[in-house]
């Protein structure tokens, strides 16, 4: 099997360039996409190819759908070096420490596109546009700059009104319609540079795990946020909203969920304008490496 390093020489302010060796081949992304465009091009020709990505989560994504394009999501595997801004899918908990075990990797669609961590939309998506322009700055790491984007939007505008219809593991839909302050579909647990908002997520349970927050008063917003940093909104045991949380905090595990009444999302730390989102889990997909 060829492996090949891709280095993003983007991420993390240009730590992936470290990651270039003699000993295993690289390829150097040149531009947003191009990460994508090189995995298609090189499966059509070696479908069986070790990907091994540095960079951060916008890379993993952009792998992720250069193998679904390809369809070549049974032979190719996907490993990642984190070099980037957050590197938050290969926190995920239960892998995190065991380098070179591969798994049978979730991930989820969205229309025509793919995304491996979390689809989070509102308050979030306004954070990594915060975030997309701190980190540029210099001596600002990654989650210093995230925790810098929630400050600036704890004092801005936040609040969309959405709908959102969830399909249950069940087979059961139930609906939900408010003025939301956010909205996560999780495959991972973790994003923000380290933030669990899903801390029973499983990549390899074929359901997505979805936390909504209702829009609260913005001198409410800092009691919360220390709890929904370190995952413990969720009861782990009850597996439920933990009781303080409950009148403002929704968690459900779905195989589908639309979502109307948006202006954009973000997916794997990638803003992208939207007023609809469809999402349904695509189980054991992808050949992720850790």
């Amino acid at each position: 099997m060829k492996t090949v390093k891709i280095i993003n020489p983007a991420a993390g302010q240009g730590k992936a360039i470290n990651e270039i060796s003699e000993d295993t081949s690289y390829y150097v992304s040149k531009s947003v996409g191009d990460v994508e465009k090189y995995v298609y091009k090189t499966l059509l020709k070696e479908p069986d190819t070790h990907f091994i990505v540095c960079g951060g989560d916008g890379s993993i994504n952009e792998a992720v759908n250069g193998i679904m394009r390809a369809e070549a999501q049974d032979t190719a595997i996907l490993s990642a070096i984190g070099t980037g801004t957050g590197n938050d899918f290969i926190k995920y908990d239960k892998y995190a420490h065991s380098h070179g075990s591969s798994v049978k990797c979730d991930i989820i669609k969205y229309g025509d596109r793919y995304y491996i961590n979390i689809l989070n939309i509102g308050f979030d998506c306004t954070v990594v546009q915060k975030t997309e322009t701190l980190k540029k700055k210099p001596l600002i790491s990654g989650s210093f700059a995230y925790i810098c984007g929630v400050v600036g939007t704890v004092f801005g505008e936040y609040g969309t009104k959405m709908h959102i219809t969830v399909l249950k593991e069940d087979g059961e839909t139930e609906e939900f319609s408010d003025d939301f302050m956010l909205c996560v579909v999780a495959n991972g647990q973790y994003y923000g540079g380290g933030f669990k908002p899903a801390p029973l997520a499983d990549i390899t349970d074929g359901a997505a795990d979805v936390v909504l927050v209702k829009k609260v008063k913005r001198t409410e917003i800092p009691s919360i946020i220390g709890l929904y940093k370190k995952g413990e909104h969720i009861d782990k045991e009850k597996r439920d909203i933990i009781d303080k949380f409950k009148n403002i905090m929704t968690y459900r595990r779905a195989k589908k969920v639309t979502i109307t009444g948006i202006q954009s999302i973000c997916a794997d730390g990638e803003i992208e304008k939207r007023d609809k989102v469809d999402i349904e889990v695509v189980p054991k997909a992808i050949n992720f490496m850790f």
